[in-house]
């Protein structure tokens, strides 16, 4: 049994430190000049590292992805292929543009996209592919970006939780494989910029002109169209847009957050082979799958609790909530929720996300915690099992 140890589910899977209150401090001071030169200075920063030509920086996960459908210009019928095994942001904001969300299945492996499903589900409808990186793990990228060339569509990436990984020799996000990718900075994941923030990567010029349009209001001020003008306080509301900005507080925390991101990363990784060399030997559990293809960022670590261990995924997670130990599940499929009930989604149309979802169990991981606190939930899984 584990005794006095207590190992919540961490709420935050980032870590501050005196270089972001060092960075943070020159804003509050004033010592940083324009109020856009720390947001640029993210924006080339992310993009450099990621290896993409562009970077979008925006106020949330939620309307990084928001902006990047925005810049498909989606009509009312327009589908939009996605994953049912993700937070309910990915098919929400294609519901706001108007367009459709197609659920298809997920490989029960790797709880990514299913690109051998994705075909059949294509019609003269779909503008967009969207799979979900879950957990910090790519998506099998080369086969879905096949699919789209094949069929003249867009690949929109939701990479809100995995800052860093990579799929084959390139970062999620380079624009490699996708057309755009959106990344979230809230509270829970790897990097965070003081509690919400969000970036879109691109190639596409086109589609990163639009996106900083629909970010500021809609407005276009003279000197984006390469104009002097003798009315500089002019600006002109060109769409009717949003107020989705990233503050400059934000972005100068992401700057010295981006810088330590690999380290984070490694520390998770270096947590992560812990679990799978004390848990892989244990009857009834699956451990996550990492493709030869895919380096995950390992926002979480997700467990699938099966017949042979003896008990269910919820009494395990009674059984370690006794014991002090935080757990959670990553996620229910979209298409439960009332809205999409309402719209007409059946359950029983993506069967293995539905399978999995009784299954899974999201363990502790982040940077907060040490190799004794890893131990702690190995010991008492073992010990359920009995």
């Amino acid at each position: 049994m584990v005794k006095n140890m207590k190992v919540p589910f961490p709420f935050r899977g980032n870590e501050y430190n005196m270089k972001d209150l060092g960075n943070l401090l020159q804003i509050l001071q004033g010592d940083y000049g324009s109020k856009w030169k720390p947001i640029n200075e993210f924006e080339n920063a992310f993009a450099d590292y990621v290896g993409s030509k562009y970077a979008v920086a925006c106020s949330s996960g939620t309307t990084a992805l928001h902006l990047a459908l925005k810049s498909l210009d989606l009509k009312p019928g327009d589908e939009v292929i996605t994953s049912p095994l993700t937070w309910v942001a990915t098919s929400n904001m294609v519901l706001l543009e108007g367009a459709k969300p197609v659920f298809v299945d997920i490989d029960p492996d790797t709880l990514n996209l299913d690109p051998g499903l994705i075909k059949e589900r294509v019609t003269n409808r779909t503008k967009a592919i969207m799979p979900v990186y879950l957990a910090g793990n790519p998506a099998p990228l080369e086969d879905i970006a096949a699919i789209a060339l094949g069929n003249n569509l867009k690949v929109v990436a939701d990479a809100a939780q995995a800052v860093g990984a990579k799929y084959g020799e390139s970062r999620v996000g380079s624009g490699n494989l996708e057309d755009l990718a959106c990344f979230s900075f809230h509270t829970q994941k790897n990097m965070s910029t003081l509690g919400e923030g969000g970036m879109i990567t691109s190639n596409n010029p086109d589609f990163v002109k639009t996106m900083r349009l629909y970010a500021n209001h809609g407005i276009e001020y003279s000197d984006m169209k390469g104009e002097v003008s003798k009315q500089p306080w002019y600006r002109d509301c060109v769409v009717v847009g949003y107020n989705y900005r990233m503050s400059e507080g934000q972005a100068i925390v992401g700057l010295s957050q981006l810088a330590q991101i690999d380290a984070v990363n490694s520390k998770r990784r270096h947590m992560v082979s812990l679990y799978n060399n004390y848990l892989r030997d244990v009857p009834g559990l699956k451990l996550p799958v990492e493709t030869s293809s895919a380096q995950s960022s390992w926002h979480l670590y997700i467990i699938q609790v099966g017949k042979e261990f003896g008990m269910s995924r919820d009494d395990l997670h009674l059984k370690l909530k006794g014991e002090g130990i935080g757990t959670s599940v990553h996620y229910t499929p979209v298409y439960f929720f009332k809205p999409y009930q309402e719209m007409g989604y059946k359950k029983g149309i993506c069967p293995n996300a539905e399978k999995v979802y009784d299954k899974i169990l999201s363990l502790p991981l982040a940077p907060c915690m040490g190799d004794s606190d890893i131990y702690a939930v190995i010991r008492a899984i073992r010990d359920a099992k009995g």
